[in-house]
C-alpha cells in the first residue's frame, strides 16, 4: 500500500515580508458611498441604503400576549423579524387569494 500522499506542508510567510502601509490603505476609496455610480456625501448614501432596504421605521401598539408570543417563538431575539415575515406572508397570501378569485370570476363569466 503505497499511495501517494498529499503534502501537507503549509507555507509560512514572514510578516516582516508584509508590504509598509502607507496610509493610502485607510482612506478606503471601495468603502466610500455612491448612488448610480457617482461619490456622495455619507448622511445622502446612508439614505438611499435605508431607501433601497424600503423598511421604514413606526410606533404600534401591539397587544401583549401577541408580542410575548412572537418574542417565545423567536427565542427573544429577532421577534421584529418575525413579526414582519409574517405580515408579509399574509400580504402574499392575501395577493395570491385575490388572483385566484379574479381567475375564478373570469371562468364563470367566459361564454361557453
Amino acid at each position: 500500500m503505497n499511495a501517494k500522499r498529499k503534502s501537507t506542508v503549509t507555507v509560512w510567510k514572514d510578516e516582516d515580508e508584509a508590504p509598509d502601509l502607507t496610509g493610502v490603505e485607510f482612506d478606503h476609496p471601495q468603502g466610500r458611498w455612491k448612488h448610480g455610480g457617482e461619490p456622495i456625501e455619507e448622511v445622502q448614501g446612508k439614505a438611499a441604503f435605508r431607501e433601497a432596504l424600503k423598511k421604514k421605521q413606526v410606533n404600534m401598539l401591539i397587544d401583549a400576549d401577541v408580542l410575548e408570543f412572537y418574542r417565545r417563538k423567536a427565542g427573544g431575539r429577532g421577534y421584529q423579524t418575525l413579526i414582519n415575515r409574517t405580515l408579509r406572508e399574509s400580504m402574499e397570501r392575501n395577493a395570491l387569494l385575490d388572483a385566484v378569485r379574479q381567475v375564478v370570476r373570469e371562468e364563470l363569466h367566459r361564454p361557453s
